[in-house]
């Protein structure tokens, strides 16, 4: 009583000055046996002997069934410090466990197939690999738990469960990469071991499988090429920057068919001020015209910054010299950021249309990227580029002394100007670049429009999410599916950061108000704690992104759509949607054979209650059959696809066992039928 939330933290998340440990006490399904787990919260690594001690105090008050065994599952941030005092706890008799023991079922965040070479990378080590070459595009990435950001690979695999409707998982679904979580322990076991090996990887409703090439190097370079080349990327078709003849303008009018004056994020933007007007966040937006003529201005080499920037990146295609394109990369960013200014013809019109758009201009504003090639039907591109905040006042006090006039934490300036150009700069952010060159995109029919909105403060953010809805309307019926994640207070969502489960919530409706399901809880919150008022508040957005799905759906003229949301609940605000896109969907590929992946499979005659007992009895034998890699095609079967094929059998009272199959076998015989 009487504690700010940050108070509280300070003495219950820090070993310094600790006054309080929280924790969790975890129930498993009931079909993961007769245990359950405790944790603790901490934001520090936590000493072995306390979580012992702690763990003793809190499981002898537990009332649990005869025989249930506490464990000890240590949160994200004490995963190392537990496993490094794994013996100590073992000696006290606990054993460390990790919830991922009692996930039934594999985990599929984006379906698809793939085929490369299964490379294990820690997750801290993924941007290192991906620069020394350790991990290439045409890789299956096998790592601990997913980042915030990973560059573009033909699969992901992760041995912690993930965060849906990430950035990662939403770039993951437009690209038709498969993206999962096995659940299996002894299939993530038998992953590492395959570390280096070309493997194949299908994700779907099926599950998730990852099949390695058996034996190693027995793909044949012509089924390979034919995989590859089903994977090659589509061009896009992509609106080219036209001029709108302003600098800035305000987005309510905006449709998506200005993405090419103002980018995607700002043309979607325009359909939630007009649907949402009071639960959405008042916003302008710089146009592409500032962004063609802040490229056109002369720098001291005689060149202008387009050609500055043409000269320095133009030389490297796909996939890039990543040891000579970093810093390439980052040379360009900083001279976007340092060694360019916007003339004081720009910084007026900008001021002025700052000044005139009712945006609190004492307040901090967000300045967010709105690309003429992201948030469209055909690319997501979240997560690739960046947003700032800055402070017009600061711009216009007459001096560049802190702190900040809006932010007196900031010990120095955050102007506007420099937070437009350090969006500009994000442009040339590492996974921005190379998705270009990946999808063959002319540099000089795309830009940087930039959204601008008030900045809310951290403490004013209650809960924030994100949501997926997938609408269908067949018949002239719609029907759809909405699934909600969210985190509490400012908790990312959008890009987590590993730490916490979010929570999850399902709806599905059907010409009406949908029913919704909640999932699963947060797991920065207690047992049984929602992020928002159920079910009310869930209701509630739940109607708001209808309602932009049916505004957009008749903007569109689309029968079937799948929309991404951001939102939040803010302590000033209220309920608020910041940002609408449509994930786009991966073409719709024409029907083509399956491809067989060498790996042998066994078989053995069933045991059924039916048949004849002595048939089954004189059929008795074991198989191994295994089989040629080839697309599966009747040019392709004009001999047998089987090679390898053993046999045991029993006859005459003892045990034979038949080798080289079938070709090697006297009188054996193929057909096609």
């Amino acid at each position: 009583a009487g504690m700010s939330p940050q108070q509280f933290d300070a003495v219950t998340l820090r070993n310094a000055g600790r006054r309080a440990i929280l924790g969790t006490v975890l129930i498993p399904p009931v079909a993961a046996g007769n245990e359950y787990g405790i944790q603790f919260v901490s934001a520090d690594p936590l000493p072995a002997d306390s979580v012992a001690a702690w763990f003793e105090t809190v499981a002898s008050v537990i009332q649990a069934p005869d025989g249930a065994r506490p464990l000890y599952v240590p949160t994200f941030e004490q995963g190392v410090p537990a496993q490094e005092s794994a013996d100590e706890f073992a000696r006290r008799g606990i054993e460390v466990a990790s919830a991922a023991r009692w996930v039934r079922g594999d985990q599929v965040y984006s379906d698809g197939w793939a085929f490369g070479r299964l490379r294990w990378i820690p997750a801290t080590q993924i941007p290192a690999a991906y620069g020394d070459g350790r991990l290439l595009p045409g890789d299956v990435l096998l790592t601990d738990a997913v980042p915030a950001e990973v560059p573009f690979v033909a699969g992901i695999v992760t041995l912690t469960p993930a965060t849906p409707n990430s950035h990662v998982a939403l770039l993951a679904r437009s690209y038709g990469v498969p993206f999962g979580y096995p659940a299996s322990a002894a299939v993530r076991d038998a992953l590492r071991g395959w570390d280096g090996r070309e493997v194949a990887l299908r994700a779907g409703t099926s599950g998730f499988e990852v099949v390695p090439i058996d034996p190693p190097g027995s793909l044949p370079d012509s089924v390979r090429q034919e995989l590859l080349a089903l994977k090659r990327p589509a061009p896009l078709d992509i609106a080219p920057v036209t001029r709108m003849g302003v600098y800035a303008t305000n987005v309510a009018a905006l449709t998506p068919a200005h993405v090419r004056n103002v980018g995607g994020k700002a043309a979607n933007y325009g359909i939630l001020r007009r649907t949402l007007p009071t639960n959405s966040p008042p916003a302008i937006v710089l146009t592409l015209d500032l962004w063609e003529d802040f490229l056109a201005q002369p720098l001291l080499n005689g060149r202008t910054l387009r050609e500055e920037v043409g000269n320095r990146l133009g030389g490297f295609g796909y996939p890039a010299d990543m040891v000579r394109l970093r810093p390439a990369l980052e040379q360009v960013r900083e001279l976007f950021r340092r060694g360019t200014r916007f003339s004081p013809a720009q910084q007026a019109t900008l001021v002025a249309h700052l000044q005139a758009s009712g945006l609190p201009l004492d307040r901090k504003l967000r300045f967010r990227s709105s690309t003429n090639m992201e948030d469209t039907d055909q690319f997501s591109g979240a997560g690739l580029y960046d947003s700032y905040s800055g402070c017009l006042t600061d711009d216009l006090d007459g001096d560049a002394v802190g702190p900040s006039a809006c932010d007196p934490a900031e010990t120095e300036e955050r102007g506007v100007f420099r937070a437009v150009q350090r969006v500009y700069a994000s442009f040339y952010n590492e996974n921005a670049f190379l998705e270009r060159r990946r999808l063959g995109v002319d540099e000089s029919k795309v830009g940087m429009a930039v959204l601008v909105a008030e900045s809310f403060p951290d403490p004013d953010e209650l809960a924030n999410g994100v949501a997926t809805l997938e609408w269908s309307n067949a018949f002239g019926f719609v029907t759809g599916d909405i699934d909600m994640v969210l985190q509490p207070g400012a908790a990312p969502v959008t890009n987590p950061d590993g730490a916490a489960r979010p929570e999850r919530v399902r709806g599905f409706f059907s010409g009406g108000n949908p029913f919704l399901e909640h999932v699963e809880g947060s797991g920065l919150l207690p047992l049984g704690a929602r992020v928002l008022r159920w079910e009310s508040e869930y209701r509630e957005f739940a109607s708001m992104f209808l309602r932009v799905a049916t505004a957009y759906r008749t903007q569109s003229g689309k029968p079937s759509f799948t929309l991404d949301f951001e939102f939040k609940k803010s302590a000033s605000r209220g309920l608020q949607v910041k940002q609408v896109r449509e994930v786009p969907r991966p073409p719709a590929a024409a029907p083509i054979a399956p491809f067989l992946i060498p790996q042998p499979a066994d078989f053995e005659v069933e045991q059924g209650e039916f048949g004849s007992p002595m048939a089954i009895h004189r059929l008795k034998s074991r198989w191994r059959i295994d089989h040629r890699a080839f697309r599966v095609a009747a040019s392709n079967l004009v001999e047998t696809p089987h090679r390898g094929m053993t046999v045991a059998v029993a006859a005459d009272g003892r045990g034979i066992a038949l080798l080289d199959g079938p070709t090697g076998w006297p009188a054996s015989s193929y057909r096609l039928d």
